[in-house]
């Protein structure tokens, strides 16, 4: 086959586009394809449709895929028309979409490596550099946003990530799939607020459940924009499972202070089993932890609450929940151990969100999973240099789009 057909055929030209010669320097390693547009071709303008005379045409270029070992570019005079309406604009062509230097071919290839590769390494290997590839990713988003069905909304989950040091913050919506649906700047009311607005109606009514932490700022948002929220919002048991094991924490310390110093250390060893699950202590662990008990009683009884916590909430689904962690909140106050209370009473506080996610069989899990794949992609990329660019990223990688383009036909 002659070069100019097969290129042609690489190019997925048809009339009136065609490939005029194909040139190749050796020196520079790069081959040059010259692309025409037939002159008698009738052309239309690209907003609206119509059939628009010439005006000129103007010189561009596009980096294609390699030619063996060469670097490809393809080059076209391509036609400006003048149309009545719009005025003078240029006509798209079928190997490229929009204003983009690449053809959709190569932004195809360069998608694919940014999936599995850091954005330095792409750079490296396909020589381009982070604002070309940045271009390339924040129109691989668009794309994908705009190709996107609606998403799956019924579940979702709500939760913030760090940009950068300085509590700089992005507000993520995912779905129960670990779908991105949203990313908007901040961790404020206002940021929620944003995500649901970005939902349409049908959407917002759809809500089924509202997996977050005890956030107050959330809560407002959620109240706001989310139909019965009262019956919706369900906080995650994650979040009460740190509160516990950081009020147990703190009454180990306190206590480690008060204990014969020949204790100490062997205490100060056990911080780690007291943390851990009943039924996950080893047995010299659980020989310790009763060796210890005598002397750490705070301890042991915040220990046992703990412990107590986690079965009511993997116990109990519906029935007998609400007096199961009322009877777990007396006995906490009862305690009179001060980081033990203070949980308790933001138990009691929040035990609507609780008994909801208890019934709704609802968690947060899958947004933190997600949190700590979004602060991994952070480290590969060596932070980034604009908020934009994050949340980009931040779509590209985990908002399940179909980013690919489709040349024109």
């Amino acid at each position: 086959m002659h070069q100019n057909p097969l290129y042609e055929r690489i190019l997925g030209l048809s009339t009136p586009w065609f490939v005029s010669h194909v040139d190749l320097d050796e020196d520079s390693g790069l081959v040059e394809v010259q692309v025409e547009c037939e002159a008698s071709a009738s052309l239309c303008c690209p907003r609206c449709g119509q059939p628009s005379p010439r005006y000129d045409k103007r010189r561009r270029q596009w980096r294609h895929l390699d030619t063996c070992q060469f670097q490809t570019q393809v080059v076209a005079n391509v036609p400006r028309v003048r149309c009545p309406e719009h005025g003078c604009l240029t006509i798209q062509v079928p190997w490229a979409e929009g204003n983009s230097r690449y053809t959709a071919l190569f932004e195809a290839l360069v998608i694919e490596w940014l999936k599995e590769a850091s954005i330095q390494a792409v750079s490296r290997q396909l020589q381009l550099s982070w604002t070309a590839i940045d271009g390339i990713m924040k129109r691989a988003v668009k794309r994908g946003l705009a190709a996107r069905t609606s998403p799956d909304v019924r579940f979702l989950s709500v939760d913030e990530t760090a940009f950068r040091k300085g509590h700089d913050y992005v507000t993520i919506l995912s779905n129960h799939q670990g779908q991105v649906v949203i990313v908007e700047d901040g961790k404020s009311a206002d940021s929620l607020s944003q995500c649901y607005l970005a939902l349409t109606e049908a959407q917002r009514a759809s809500i089924e459940s509202v997996s977050m932490d005890m956030s107050p700022a959330y809560r407002k948002a959620t109240f706001a924009h989310v139909e019965k929220a009262h019956r919706k919002i369900a906080f995650d048991h994650f979040h009460i499972a740190q509160a516990l094991n950081d009020a147990l924490h703190a009454t180990r310390k306190s206590e480690l202070h008060a204990v014969d110093a020949s204790l100490r250390r062997a205490a100060h060893q056990s911080r780690y089993a007291w943390l851990k699950r009943r039924d996950r202590l080893s047995e010299r662990e659980r020989a310790t932890l009763n060796w210890l008990s005598n002397q750490f009683s705070n301890t042991t009884i915040a220990w046992y609450l703990k412990e107590k916590a986690r079965k009511t909430w993997k116990g109990n689904r519906v029935r007998g929940a609400r007096a199961a962690w009322q009877e777990w909140i007396r006995l906490a106050k009862a305690s009179d151990i001060r980081p033990v209370v203070t949980v308790a009473e933001q138990v009691e506080e929040k035990l609507w969100g609780i008994l909801n996610a208890m019934r709704l069989r609802v968690s947060n899990g899958l947004a933190e999973a997600l949190n700590g794949k979004i602060r991994g992609l952070r480290v590969r990329a060596k932070g980034y240099r604009s908020k934009a660019r994050f949340k980009t990223a931040i779509l590209f990688h985990f908002g399940g789009l179909e980013m690919t383009p489709n040349p024109l036909k």
